[in-house]
């Protein structure tokens, strides 16, 4: 019997074979349609001509849902506390100076140019500058020499901050000839805030002050920075002169910036362009003024420098996020601590806080992941402005742990949700930094954090961490809270061993999944 002769035996046997089709399709339909039993396996099925309505027992299921995506619901919202225009840091700057204070001054300021002769085996210097809101510290590093000599440079006696020898305040002061001075000077104007300025969005805002002077913290920053920049490389010069002699001294500056105005464009591109003419008018045995100043903030290559929008090295200067600086010690001090963290650094203006996720790599190469930060003025002079307000104490609290909370719920909810920190039995690691970490109520508010997240994540709270003190730093004289200088001490370091920076703008949202229970939707006779 041929193949088509069998086949045509078969179907004659088993009936048309349209119809042994039509009962497999109608025993697949009963089977799909739910669970049926025996008795009504050969009970045509809802549609079938012989029986047209089906039995009261037919409820079949709906196929389960696909998982749908959500978010977690943002806090609810909250009025922040706008800091008024004219508070500056309640500490006074100096008021007078001596002729020799000044005379040694003047001489650091001019010892660079007059050492420096262009000749020997380059010197590669990195400038570490935290350029902070009352005080501005600075580390210098010789990466590439032997033993990698570091040095922490004492601010000028004359304007040193709380008598601590490593903290310049952040002022200077404006002639009527416009030279600006970085000493108290008779009939002087006093610029302060600077830093406050940049990063509250009045860069470019004339400074009051100065009247008819159309000088902004723009103008006033650089020169601030260039003074600094001089006097460092002076001091260097006339105290650590073994380095430099028959050495030609390339000179590069790291400078730190909130971590909230990282991811803002606008600020990160002031600030290195403010960096990059400090530099280059510090090389220079010039007046500082205002139009010296003008000159180099529009030099095309100062101009072109600022374009860059990463932490990467530009004509000397690379611009860094403070808390990847501060946490450059720990990170190579401790080779196996990937994870999310918090940092809360607690300023004398400012309440800078921010979550991140540092990789390490067996390049020994440094990465961090900045998931949400917030800066607000709520350090521990800014508590004087906003009782003077008549404010209250625990308003200012209330700010403070807003702050903080949504920095980690911002984290929680769509940047980083399925971080191991969120996990019952685990914790979130917490650095407590900057001048005011001793502050007994910015402590309080970093533990409230800590019982908040035990209630609302249902993981471990949190877990304080110390920042290391580096075993190797040269120190002119004595450093009694090295967490002031943490920042400057890890900007002090070549870009490439700080670390690789993704900036918030960077990093998408991950969306949490919420899986969607469809066990109870059926679809009764009502609905066939």
């Amino acid at each position: 019997m041929s193949v088509a002769s069998f086949f045509t035996w078969k179907a004659g046997r088993s009936g048309s074979g349209e119809r042994m089709k039509r009962k497999k399709r109608t025993k697949a339909a009963r089977r799909r349609a739910g669970n049926i039993s025996r008795a009504d396996r050969h009970t045509p099925i809802a549609g079938d001509a012989r029986q047209p309505n089906p039995p009261d027992n037919l409820t079949p299921r709906v196929p389960p849902e696909k998982p749908k995506f959500t978010r977690l619901p943002p806090l609810p919202s909250f009025e922040f506390w706008a800091f008024p225009s004219e508070a500056v840091v309640r500490e006074p700057p100096p008021r007078v100076i001596s002729d020799a204070d000044r005379g040694q001054f003047e001489a650091h300021l001019r010892a660079d140019v007059i050492s420096s002769d262009g000749a020997g085996e380059e010197l590669f210097v990195i400038v570490g500058l935290d350029f902070g809101t009352s005080s501005t510290k600075v580390i210098v590093r010789l990466p590439f020499e032997p033993g990698e000599p570091t040095i922490a440079i004492p601010a000028p006696a004359p304007c040193r901050s709380g008598d601590d020898p490593y903290l310049w305040q952040t002022v200077l002061w404006m002639q009527g000839d416009g030279a600006f001075a970085p000493w108290p000077e008779p009939d002087a104007d006093v610029l302060g805030a600077l830093k406050q300025g940049l990063i509250q969005g009045r860069a470019r805002t004339t400074i009051p002050a100065l009247g008819i002077r159309e000088v902004n913290r723009v103008h006033a920053s650089t020169a601030y920075l260039a003074f600094v920049i001089r006097y460092v490389k002076g001091w260097l010069w006339a105290n650590r002169a073994d380095h430099f002699r028959g050495r030609s001294p390339v000179w590069f500056v790291n400078v730190g910036i909130p971590t909230a105005s990282y991811d803002d464009l606008h600020i990160f591109k002031s600030y290195r362009r403010i960096a990059a003419a400090a530099l280059q008018l510090a090389k220079v045995d010039a007046p500082v003024t205002l139009e010296a100043v003008e000159l180099f903030l529009d030099d095309p290559h100062v101009v072109q420098a600022s374009g860059s929008d990463n932490a990467a090295e530009a004509l000397g200067v690379a611009v860094f996020p403070e808390a990847a600086a501060e946490m450059t010690g720990f990170a190579k001090s401790s080779r196996n601590a990937p994870g999310l963290y918090l940092l809360v650094d607690v300023g004398a203006m400012t309440l800078d806080a921010c979550m991140f996720r540092l990789n390490q790599y067996a390049s020994r190469t440094n990465r961090y992941a900045f998931m949400a930060a917030d800066v607000r003025p709520l350090g521990v002079d800014a508590l004087h402005w906003f009782l003077a307000e008549g404010k209250t104490e625990s308003g200012f609290i209330e700010q403070c742990r807003r702050t903080l909370k949504s920095v980690v719920w911002e984290t929680k909810r769509t940047r980083d949700p399925h971080a191991e920190a969120w996990k019952p039995g685990n914790d979130v690691p917490v650095f407590l930094a900057g001048g005011g970490a001793a502050n007994r109520l910015h402590q309080d508010v970093v533990d409230f954090i800590g019982t908040w997240l035990k209630g609302e994540i249902r993981n471990d709270g949190i877990r304080r961490l110390d920042l290391p003190m580096p075993s190797a730093i040269d120190l002119p004289e004595p450093l009694a809270d090295f967490g002031r200088m943490a920042v400057a001490w890890g900007l002090s370091y070549p870009p490439t061993e700080i670390g690789r920076i993704d900036a918030m703008r960077d990093i998408e949202d991950i969306v949490t999944r919420t899986i969607v229970d469809s066990s109870d939707r059926f679809v009764s006779k009502d609905h066939v």
